[in-house]
C-alpha cells in the first residue's frame, strides 16, 4: 500500500514539474533580432509578390495584344489566383507587424509561415503563368519551335514485323455433335 502511494506520489511530482517546464518555456522572451529578421524577409517577400503580380499583368496585356484567347485565359486564371494570393500576404504581413510590437514571437513566426506559403505557391502560378500559350520566344526560330530529336543507339533501328508472314489459318468445318443439327441438312450417319 505504501509502495503505491509513493508511486502516486512520484507520478504527481513529474506531472507538475513538466507543467512548470512548460509554463517556463512559454513565457520565455522574444528573440527581437529573430523577430526583425522575420520581419524584413517577409516584408521582401510581399514586395515580390507585388513585382509578381505587375509583371502578371504585362503578360495579359501581351496575351491581349496577340489575341490569343487560349493564353489570355490561361493567364488571367493565373493572375487572379496570384492577386488574391498577395492581399493575403498583405493582411499576413500586418498581423505579422502588430505581433512583433506586441514581441510575442510565436505569434511572429506563424504569420512569417504563412507569408512564405503564400510566395512559394506565387512563385509556381508565376511559372504556370508564363508557360501559358506554348513555348516563349525564346525557344523557337522563325515562330517555330526548334525541336531537336535525340537516339538512342541502343535502340535497334528494324523494323519489328519484318519477316513475319501472313499466317493463312486451315478451317475445318467440325464434325456436328448433336443428333439432331446437321449443318447444311445432311446429316452423316
Amino acid at each position: 500500500m505504501l509502495r503505491q502511494y509513493i508511486a502516486m506520489a512520484v507520478g504527481l511530482l513529474c506531472l507538475v514539474i513538466a507543467v512548470a517546464v512548460g509554463a517556463e518555456e512559454a513565457q520565455a522572451p522574444a528573440d527581437p533580432g529573430k523577430i526583425e529578421g522575420q520581419l524584413a524577409q517577409g516584408k521582401a517577400y510581399v514586395d515580390r509578390l507585388h513585382k509578381m503580380v505587375s509583371d502578371g499583368f504585362n503578360e495579359l496585356e501581351e496575351a491581349r495584344k496577340s489575341q490569343n484567347i487560349t493564353r489570355v485565359n490561361c493567364v488571367n486564371e493565373a493572375l487572379t489566383t496570384m492577386k488574391g494570393l498577395m492581399r493575403l500576404a498583405e493582411g499576413n504581413y500586418m498581423s505579422m507587424q502588430e505581433c512583433a510590437a506586441r514581441k510575442d514571437g510565436g505569434c511572429a513566426e506563424h504569420e512569417y509561415v504563412k507569408i512564405s506559403i503564400t510566395f512559394n505557391k506565387s512563385e509556381e502560378l508565376e511559372g504556370q503563368l508564363k508557360g501559358c500559350g506554348g513555348p516563349s520566344v525564346d525557344g523557337a526560330i522563325d515562330g517555330r519551335p526548334y525541336i531537336e530529336k535525340v537516339i538512342d543507339p541502343d535502340v535497334p533501328d528494324v523494323e519489328p514485323t519484318q519477316g513475319l508472314t501472313d499466317i493463312v489459318p486451315k478451317l475445318e468445318q467440325q464434325v456436328s455433335a448433336s443428333p439432331f443439327f446437321c449443318p447444311g441438312g445432311v446429316c452423316k450417319n
